[in-house]
């Protein structure tokens, strides 16, 4: 199953005998089964789409996901047809004030700082340099202390835990970007972590925000499937602006995914700067890092004895999710880099 990228502005998608066509100036340029996709990504304003295409997604139960310029999802469209999973939102909004929110909340921050340990400390055993590696592994072995401190948070405060699992994370970035830092190619610009309401001028920021944007996208889409509310979080506040389970578990899969494709990517360009018009990817650079991110989400990892794409460990850790609030698992068991 494929993905159907749309990034050039002007084309037009629409149907003919039941396949999906996309045209430019009124040319047919290419011709699919809706059977072989599995998704639409629209990354671009001026393309439009017929009533007959849209008519056909939701048959064939195809979503199809809108995003900005900086990579963030803002619209989806997917089938009426809903998962009915009444009883799971009813106990996961339950959950969100007991001691069970603040274990998946521990666990998810647990995971993104040993994720962020793994990722340096691999970088230090495998540098040459010494002194890098040392300094590597110095980082990485701070970073693992501070796991240690979150998961040993007491979850008999709801409010107090949370606090704390926010500012241990907090340190373990710091440390982590310091280390992310000397990672990247001599000469690469990064004046540190900038989110995407920092507005960063820099290449490897606006690289980050815009995987993590495409990130959100597969998790949200995985959230709905299986029946959980993308808003009602447990490590990050709920907010009618931003779907704070998906943030939560977005958490378990950025240096996985997201951090590693770019620095992966990031090496292959030039110049970096050029990538970059007004804050944001050029259309190339788009469909580049579009590219090399999927071929991540279809690389097989082992986890939890199953070596499987990692787009399917981001569908099973939600559904992990659920059994644990649905209480048919004794506990719930993070994604982790080994």
């Amino acid at each position: 199953m494929k993905r159907l990228v749309i990034n050039e502005p002007g084309l037009f998608l629409c149907t003919r005998k039941g396949m999906i066509i996309v045209k430019k100036k009124g040319e047919k340029i290419l011709e699919v089964s809706p059977s072989n996709i599995s998704q639409v990504i629209v990354l671009t304003r001026g393309a439009s789409f017929s009533s007959a295409f849209i008519r056909l997604l939701a048959k064939y139960k195809i979503d199809m996901v809108l995003y900005s310029g900086f990579g963030f999802p803002i619209a989806k469209l997917s089938s009426t047809k809903g998962s009915g999973a009444i009883k799971l939102r009813k106990m996961q909004y339950e959950s969100q004030n007991k001691s069970i929110g603040i274990h998946l909340a521990k666990k998810f921050a647990w995971a993104k700082v040993n994720n962020q340990k793994v990722i340096l400390r691999e970088a230090g055993k495998n540098r040459r340099d010494s002194i890098l590696s040392a300094q590597l592994l110095e980082l990485s072995k701070s970073i693992s202390n501070i796991a240690d401190m979150i998961i040993n948070i007491e979850e008999n405060n709801n409010n107090k835990a949370r606090k704390e699992i926010i500012r241990l994370e907090a340190e373990a970035a710091e440390l982590y970007w310091k280390g992310f830092k000397l990672l990247l190619p001599e000469g690469i610009e990064f004046p540190g972590r900038r989110k995407r309401f920092e507005n960063p001028e820099d290449p490897v920021n606006i690289m980050l925000n815009f995987c993590y944007g495409l990130l959100a996208s597969e998790i949200l889409l995985a959230v709905d499937n299986i029946g959980l509310d993308p808003y009602a979080g447990f490590l990050h506040m709920d907010s009618p602006r931003r779907p704070a389970l998906v943030m939560d578990i977005l958490e378990e899969f950025r240096q996985p995914i997201a951090d590693r494709v770019v620095l992966r990517l990031i090496s292959s360009f030039k110049d970096p700067n050029s990538i970059i018009e007004k804050g944001k990817l050029k259309r190339d650079a788009r469909i580049n890092v579009v590219k090399a991110f999927y071929e991540r989400l279809s690389e097989n990892v082992t986890f939890c004895g199953r070596k499987l794409p990692l787009s399917n460990h981001i569908f099973l850790q939600t559904r992990r999710i659920a059994e644990f609030i649905l209480g048919r698992s004794n506990d719930y068991i993070p994604f982790t880099l080994r």
